[in-house]
C-alpha cells in the first residue's frame, strides 16, 4: 500500500526493534499492518508507504533505505520518489521524515508522542484537548491549517519534505527541499530547446508511470476531461497493455460535469469505466471525513476525491494513477501574477488597495458586478496568499464572538517581498504558493488521505522526483509560454511543455476545451431546502458556535444564504464562495464535536 492505512502513536523515546515495539505498559500505543523495518548496530528504521526508484522488493526497501541513511544521513531522503513516511531510531535520537509532497502518512506530534492520526491523542489519558483558535480561524479563511500549525493546542504537524529530530527532549525540524535550492535551479535555467525539452519531459512522464505500474496486473486511473488525467491514460497505454479500470465523477443536473469527456478517453484508450454523479446527499458522510482527516479541512475537490475513492469499492486495482499536482508543478495563476507585477511596476497598487477597502460595504456583498470586480481585484492584489474563498478578515471580526485579535497567516512570513524580474516573481509563487501550500497542504493531502481512508493505493506520476527536478530547471517560458504583456491579457499558454507533448496524442474534445478544474460546485450540497435547514440548525446548536461565534451573525448569514439559494444567479463564484463559507462552518462544528467533545462520528451522521 502506498498510503499508510494503519495507525500509530508512540513515545519519542520508545525503543523499536525489527520485530516490533517495546511499549509503555500503561498506554495502548501502536497498531499497524503496513510497516517494514530494518536494523543495523544501534539504528532501527521503519518505513511505511511506496517507493518507485528503488528496485528491491517491498520487504527489503527498509534495509536499502537504512544502508543509504547510514552513508548519507537524512540527505539520502532527497533522492527518493514515492509516497511514504520514515521513522528512525538512531541511538537516543528519533528521526521522522515525510515524503517531499506529504502524500504518505501524516505525522502529528507534541513533546511526548507522535502519531499518524490526530484522534489518537484523545486516547492518551494525560492529554486534554484544547482548541487552537488561531489555527481554526485560519481554516475558516482558507479552508485548511498550514503545517506545522495544528487545530489542537500543544500539537504540531510535520510539513511535507521535512525532517523532525528529537533528542534529549529537544525538537528540531528542518526542510530538505528549501527555497534556496529551488531558487538556484530556477535562476540558472537549462539552455534547452522546446523540442528537446518536450521529448525529455515525455520520457520522464512515461518512466514515472512505468515505475509505478511495473509488475501490476490491474491499474486504475482517475479520469476527468483534462490534459492531466488524459496524459496519464495516454502515457499508460504506451508502456502497459494490461487491464485498466477508470473512474470518473460528475455532478447531477449540472453543466460542470466532465463525464462525457472522461468516457471519450476511456473508449479511446480501452478501460473498463465506472461513473458516479454527485447529487449533494454525500455531505452526510462528512463526519467520517472530518474524523479521519484530523484537522478541519475543506476544499472544492474534497467530496469529489471522497466519492471517487468510495466508487472503487472492493474490486481494487493494485495501483491507481491520479493527475493531481501537475498544474502547480508548472505554475498557476499566470495571468494574475502578470497583472500584479505590471500594476506594481506602474504604481497602480495603491488604487487596488483603496478599491479593496470598499469590499466591506454591503453593495459589494451581493451577487452582482461589484462583487465580481472585488473578487478579481483581491485575487490579483493578494496573489501570493492562498485563495481566500472562506471568511475574509472583516467577516471574521463579525463572526467571532469575542474581540479576538486575528493574527496574520504564519505561512506567509517566509515569502520573499522583493523581486528582480517577472520570472523571479513567478518562481516565488511557484515554490511558496503552488508547491509548498497547494500541492503539499491541499491537493495531494486530500487525495492521498481519501485514498487511504478506503484502503486504495493512489499514486501521482506527475509528482515524481525526476519530473520535479526537471521542471525547476526549465526556463519560465517552457512552463508558462508568453511575454509579460501576453500573459497579462490571458494569451499565454500554461503547462506549455505538457500540452506540447500531448496535443497530438489526445482526442480534440480534450485538447480544444477550456479547463474547468478539479472541484465540485459546492452549492449542490446546500440546494435542498430541508437538508440546508438541517445543517444550519446543527451549526447554530453546536458547541463550536456557542464558544466562538456571534449568534446574530450566524442567523444573518443563513438568512442571506437562503435568499440567494436559487438555481440561477449573476455569477457562479458568488454562490461558490458563500457555499465555501457554509461548508467551513459545518466542518468546524463537526470537528468540535469529535475532537473537543469526543463524540463518535457515527452518532453525528444520524444528526446531520
Amino acid at each position: 500500500m502506498n498510503n499508510f492505512t494503519g495507525t500509530f502513536i508512540l513515545k519519542h523515546e520508545d525503543f523499536l526493534s525489527p520485530v516490533g515495539l517495546t511499549f509503555n505498559k500503561t498506554e495502548k500505543l501502536y497498531h499497524s499492518s503496513d510497516i517494514t523495518s530494518a536494523s543495523a548496530e544501534n539504528i532501527t528504521l521503519f518505513f511505511c508507504g511506496n517507493l518507485y526508484n528503488l528496485q528491491s522488493k517491498i520487504d527489503t526497501k527498509a534495509a536499502e533505505l537504512l544502508k543509504s541513511y547510514s552513508t548519507k544521513g537524512t540527505e539520502s531522503f532527497k533522492e527518493l520518489d514515492g509516497e511514504f513516511t520514515v521513522i528512525i531510531y538512531d541511538g537516543d535520537e528519533t528521526i521522522i521524515f515525510r515524503d517531499r509532497h506529504g502524500a504518505g502518512a501524516q505525522v502529528f506530534y507534541n513533546q511526548q508522542y507522535f502519531s499518524s492520526f490526530l484522534k489518537n491523542f484523545l486516547t492518551v489519558k494525560s492529554f486534554q484537548p484544547e482548541p487552537n483558535t488561531e489555527a481554526l480561524f485560519t481554516f475558516l479563511s482558507i479552508g485548511y491549517i498550514p503545517s506545522p500549525m495544528c487545530s489542537l493546542k500543544g500539537i504540531s504537524k510535520i510539513p511535507a519534505g521535512h525532517v523532525l529530530k528529537v533528542k534529549n527532549g529537544e525538537q528540531k525540524i528542518e526542510s530538505l527541499f528549501t527555497w534556496e535550492d529551488f531558487k538556484t535551479s530556477c535562476s540558472n535555467p537549462r539552455n534547452i530547446t522546446v523540442d528537446d525539452a518536450t521529448a525529455e519531459y515525455e520520457q520522464l512522464h512515461k518512466k514515472s508511470i512505468l515505475d509505478r505500474v511495473k509488475g501490476k496486473k490491474t491499474v486504475g486511473l482517475l479520469l476527468s476531461g483534462g490534459y492531466d488525467s488524459g496524459g496519464n491514460i495516454a502515457g499508460l497505454r504506451e508502456v502497459y497493455n494490461g487491464d485498466a479500470l477508470s473512474y470518473s465523477i460528475g455532478f447531477k443536473d449540472n453543466p460542470w460535469t466532465e463525464l462525457p469527456l472522461a468516457k471519450i478517453l476511456s473508449e479511446r484508450f480501452g478501460t473498463t469505466h465506472y461513473e458516479y454523479e454527485i447529487d449533494g446527499t454525500e455531505i452526510r458522510e462528512l463526519p467520517d471525513i472530518v474524523d479521519y482527516l484530523g484537522d478541519p479541512f475543506q476544499e472544492g475537490g474534497l467530496m469529489l476525491n471522497y466519492v471517487a475513492m468510495k466508487l472503487i469499492g472492493d474490486n481494487k486495482p493494485e495501483i491507481i494513477l491520479g493527475g493531481d499536482g501537475n498544474d502547480q508543478h508548472f505554475g498557476t495563476a499566470g495571468k494574475e501574477l502578470a497583472l500584479h507585477y505590471s500594476y506594481k511596476q506602474k504604481g497602480f497598487q495603491p488604487f487596488q488597495k483603496l478599491f479593496q477597502s470598499t469590499g466591506t460595504l454591503w453593495l459589494f456583498n451581493d451577487d452582482n458586478i461589484l462583487f465580481r470586480m472585488q473578487f478579481h481585484n483581491e485575487k490579483i492584489l493578494n496573489i501570493q496568499k492562498s485563495d481566500n474563498f472562506g471568511f475574509k478578515q472583516y467577516e471574521l471580526k463579525k463572526l467571532i464572538k469575542d474581540k479576538t485579535v486575528i493574527a496574520p497567516h504564519k505561512y506567509l512570513e517566509s515569502v520573499p517581498k522583493q523581486f528582480t524580474s517577472f520570472d523571479d516573481f513567478y518562481n516565488v509563487h511557484n515554490y511558496f504558493g503552488d508547491i509548498k501550500q497547494v500541492i503539499n497542504e491541499v491537493i495531494l493531502f486530500k487525495a492521498s488521505k481519501m485514498s487511504s481512508m478506503f484502503g486504495n493505493s493512489l499514486t501521482f506520476p506527475y509528482m515524481s522526483t525526476e519530473i520535479y527536478e526537471f521542471l525547476k530547471q526549465m526556463p519560465r517560458g517552457h512552463k508558462c509560454r508568453g511575454t509579460l504583456e501576453e500573459i497579462s491579457k490571458g494569451k499565454g499558454t500554461t503547462k506549455f511543455l505538457h500540452k506540447n507533448y500531448l496535443e497530438s496524442k489526445l482526442p480534440p474534445e480534450i485538447t480544444n476545451r477550456k479547463k474547468q478544474g478539479g472541484f465540485a460546485p459546492l452549492p449542490i450540497f446546500f440546494k435542498d431546502d430541508s437538508q440546508r435547514k438541517k445543517l444550519s440548525d446543527f451549526i447554530l446548536a453546536s458547541d463550536a458556535a456557542k464558544a466562538l461565534f456571534s449568534e446574530k451573525y450566524l442567523h444573518e448569514f443563513f438568512k442571506s444564504y437562503n435568499e440567494t439559494a436559487v438555481p440561477n444567479g449573476y455569477w457562479f463564484w458568488y454562490k461558490q464562495v458563500k457555499a465555501f463559507q457554509f461548508f467551513n462552518l459545518l466542518v468546524l462544528a463537526i470537528w468540535w464535536e469529535i475532537f473537543i467533545n469526543k463524540k463518535d462520528a457515527s452518532e453525528l451522521k444520524k444528526i446531520i
